[in-house]
Formats: structure tokens, sequence, C-alpha cells
């Protein structure tokens, strides 16, 4: 029987996650290796790769256009050529589109690239994955408290309308919560469990610059701060590891308890 912190343990595992150099993603990606998994980063950018983490670093990087299905599946198959598997997917990556504008002013192609830069593009990850993950395995997806509850409005009155969060956000990050109940019943039976999380209050170092609304979101939040991205390596390394191993379908809220009102 493994020990408690075994149960933590990604040693011989291999780790691929989409976005990993991002604002989020760099935490999450060093969760993954600090337990011992072997990461693959996933992203359009070797050169951002390189100035994120350094040329030392035992992490590995692997092309990716998470809305190209030839892309992802060629991104996977080359780290399953190399590993010999993936154990574990992050689906952290996301294109955005309409950031900023009222809900009614978006245009059709706002809609359509928003849901499949985020619902799409988990879907399309969660497929290409699975002949890869002969052994089992865990997918963690990241969603958004904006999937699970509607934005506090008043947070974005001027000057801070150019952070508003419209419509076709929201209704992709609750498909992404619905994928994963979905996809947690559906694979379970193949030994792959699909869970995801749900950031909160996470604002970039740039978005922070407008103090006013850093303030607003600290005063509308229980916890009266801001998530630092280090919040997510606890959730994400349980999701990933056999710490979870009868957690299905579940979504964890790291939010610091902005969805309990």
């Amino acid at each position: 029987m493994a020990s408690t912190l075994e149960l933590f343990s990604l040693k011989g595992k291999t780790a691929l996650i989409t976005g990993g150099c991002g604002h989020l993603g760099r935490a999450m990606t060093e969760a993954l290796a600090d337990a011992g998994a072997l990461v693959y980063v996933a992203g359009t950018s070797l050169e951002k790769f390189s100035q994120v983490f350094g040329a030392d670093t035992k992490l590995r990087f692997v092309k990716i256009n998470i809305m190209d299905s030839a892309s992802i599946r060629e991104a996977f198959t080359e780290v399953a050529t190399e590993a010999g598997s993936i154990d574990v997917l992050i689906n952290n990556a996301a294109q955005y589109a309409g950031i900023g504008k009222r809900s009614e002013d978006l245009t059709d192609d706002d809609w359509a690239r928003c849901i499949d830069g985020i619902a799409g593009s988990v879907y399309k990850c969660i497929r290409e994955v699975l002949p890869f993950m002969k052994k089992g395995g865990s997918i963690v997806n990241i969603a958004s408290m904006y999937g699970i509850v509607s934005p506090y409005l008043a947070v974005y009155e001027p000057p801070c309308e150019a952070s508003l969060i419209p419509v076709n956000y929201s209704a992709a990050k609750a498909s992404v919560i619905q994928t994963t109940r979905y996809f947690g019943t559906y694979l379970i039976e193949r030994g792959i469990r699909v869970n995801s999380i749900s950031p909160g209050p996470f604002p970039s170092p740039k978005v922070q610059e407008n103090k006013v609304f850093a303030d607003r979101l600290r005063d509308k939040n229980p916890s009266h701060r801001l998530g630092d991205p280090e919040d997510l390596k606890g959730a994400v390394l349980f999701l990933a590891s056999d710490a979870s191993r009868y957690v299905v379908g579940q979504n964890i809220q790291v939010d610091g308890g902005w969805t309990i009102w």
C-alpha cells in the first residue's frame, strides 16, 4: 500500500500540459515536474518556452495549435513516440474572442472563435489523447468561476470595462465543466479519470495594473485577496495523481470563495 505522500507522486508518468508557459500554466507545469513527472509543455512558441523556463530546464517543448486537430494529433503522437505513453493531460490553453465587448456587441465570429477556442479545443485534445492513454490516466480541464456563476458586473464598470467578460466566455467555460462530467462517466471504464478545476479571480500582472479593477475583485471575494498562480499547484497535483483515484467527473473551485455567495 502506498504511503500518503507516494499517492501524490508522478514518478514514471508522462504529463502534457497545453498553455504551460502562461500566467497560470507555469505554476501547474512546475507542480507536475516537482512531483516527478516527465513534463511536455505544448505551446505555439519555443522561444517563449525558453524565456519562461530557461535553457537548462528538464521540461520538454512540443509545438501545438489547439484549434487544429491535425496539429494536436501530431503533437500527441510525437510525445507518445518519445515517452511511450501520455499518462496525464492538462487542458489549460484557450483562445478568447470579444473580451471587453458587451455581450450584444459580439460578432458571429467572436462567438464561434471563443466557443471553439475553449470548449472545442478541450474536446479535440481529449479525443486525440485517448489512443495514447492505453494504461489509463488522468485528464484535467481548466474551466473558470464564470462557468459556474455569472460575472458580477459592478466589478467591470468604468474605468474597468476593458476587462468585461462577455457571454461567449461564460458559455464556453460552462461547456468545459459539462464536458468534464460527460467524459468522466464515459471514460472511467477505460481507467481514465476526467476532472476539472475552476480558477477564480487570478488576474495577470498586466490586468492588475488597473488598480481599481484589482481592488474591486478583492473586495468582492470572501478571501479578500486575488489568486496567486501558486494556489493552483495543490489542486492540479491532486487531480493528476493517484491521490484522487476515486474522484471522477468533478469540478474543483479554486476561487477564494467567490462562488459561495
